[in-house]
This record gives structure tokens, C-alpha cells and sequence, in this order.
């Protein structure tokens, strides 16, 4: 599925990326995280050696994979999703300044990165069983209703101009995006939208989540 690709146009836009980041590892670390990366990178055909790919370029490649594929190789996926996230759980000081040492071009691609695996351990790891049960129905509805979802997005950056909380205009952000998904397919999709917005949103800027000031559903 690409909605990662809105989540992160949309997440950037609205509610901010930092250009400096504080997280900071050894070179030592570095050096292991890179080799994560190889891995990860070679399981989707990608060769990579002190220089991460494109974000876009890799992400293309597993759009395309999914596409092409669907479900049946979701599992796949995620599988090399959790390998990644296995590999890393050790470096507590993992952050988006582990790509810029991978020679990623900028900052943005960098939280682009770290969006991305914040995203796929929630769609591989607590949402798993969501993303095979609405992985088609998702699919329909984010190309059906793409305009009705961008006006949520719209709308945050909107009230947040107009001085609402941004925690406030997160949650509304997310309930509006829920909401055009659970009309579409059911409840539990708009569950999974939630979530998947709310680690991505975790990983731009961690006040609000950490706060618990945005909160998901329940799947039923």
C-alpha cells in the first residue's frame, strides 16, 4: 500500500520536521546500523554499501512489489520489516541522524526514513492482523477518497494556523482521516488509520503521543 506516502507528505507539511536532530550514536553504532540497512536493502534486490538509497527510490520499489503482488506478499514485507526492526532494537540512540551518516541527501529524507520504520513496525508488528484483514479495502478507499483525506490534512494546518493546540488539531486531524476510512470499509480500518498516522506522528514529533494526547479506538 502507499499511503505511507501521504502519511509523510502530510506529516511533514503539518506538523513540522526539524532540520538538527539531538539523537546522536558512536560510529561503532553507526556502523552496525548501516549493516542493518544492507540487509534490509538486499532483501528487496537493492544493493547498498555506505550509501543508503533514495527514499523515494526505495519506496517505489516496495509500492511496486505490493502492487504487483498484494497480499500475498504482504507477509514478506513485514518480514523484512521486523528483521530490520530486530536488528536495530539494540541502539537506543537510534535516530533520523543514523541515515545522515548513511549519506542520505538532506534532513528531510532522513525523518522520511525514520517515519518509515516507525510506520512499519506498527503495520508489522501491533496492527499485523489489520494490515492483511484491510489491506485491499484501504487500498480502494485511499484512491477513492484521496481529496476528502487531504482536506484533513488541509484542515489541521488550518486550525493550527488559526491557534489551536496542535495536539488538539492532530487528534481531529486523525479522527477526520478515521472517519472517511470507516465509512469506506469498517470500523477497524478507520482503527488502523489511526494508528498508522499516530507512529508517524511519534516520530516527527513525540510531545503528543507521548502526552497521551492523541489516542486511537479499539479494533472490534
Amino acid at each position: 500500500m502507499s499511503k505511507l506516502l501521504i502519511l509523510l507528505v502530510s506529516l511533514c507539511s503539518v506538523y513540522g520536521v526539524h532540520g538538527q536532530f539531538t539523537d546522536s550514536c558512536t560510529s561503532d553504532v553507526y556502523a552496525s546500523i548501516k549493516q542493518c540497512y544492507v540487509t534490509y536493502m538486499a532483501g528487496y534486490n537493492i544493493s547498498m554499501t555506505d550509501t543508503i538509497p533514495e527514499y523515494w527510490s526505495f519506496h517505489f520499489v516496495r509500492r511496486d512489489l505490493l502492487d504487483a503482488d498484494g497480499l500475498h506478499i504482504q507477509p514478506y514485507v513485514c518480514q523484512l520489516g521486523n528483521a530490520l526492526s530486530d536488528c536495530l532494537a539494540p541502539y537506543t540512540c537510534m535516530g533520523p541522524n543514523a541515515y545522515m551518516n548513511m549519506n542520505v541527501p538532506n534532513a528531510t529524507e532522513a525523518m522520511d526514513y525514520w517515519i518509515d520504520l516507525a510506520v512499519t513496525q506498527y503495520q508489522c508488528g501491533a496492527g499485523y492482523n489489520l494490515t492483511m484483514t484491510e489491506f485491499y479495502c484501504i487500498a480502494f478507499c485511499r484512491d477513492r477518497y484521496q481529496p476528502n483525506i487531504d482536506q484533513c490534512d488541509a484542515q489541521a494546518a488550518i486550525d493550527i494556523g488559526n491557534g489551536m493546540d496542535p495536539c488538539a488539531a492532530q487528534q481531529k486531524d486523525f479522527d477526520c482521516q478515521a472517519t472517511v476510512y470507516r465509512n469506506c470499509c469498517d470500523w477497524n480500518a478507520g482503527v488502523y488509520i489511526c494508528n498508522v498516522d499516530m507512529a508517524g506522528s511519534k516520530a516527527v514529533n513525540p510531545a503528543c503521543v507521548n502526552a497521551g494526547a492523541i489516542k486511537c479506538p479499539a479494533p472490534r
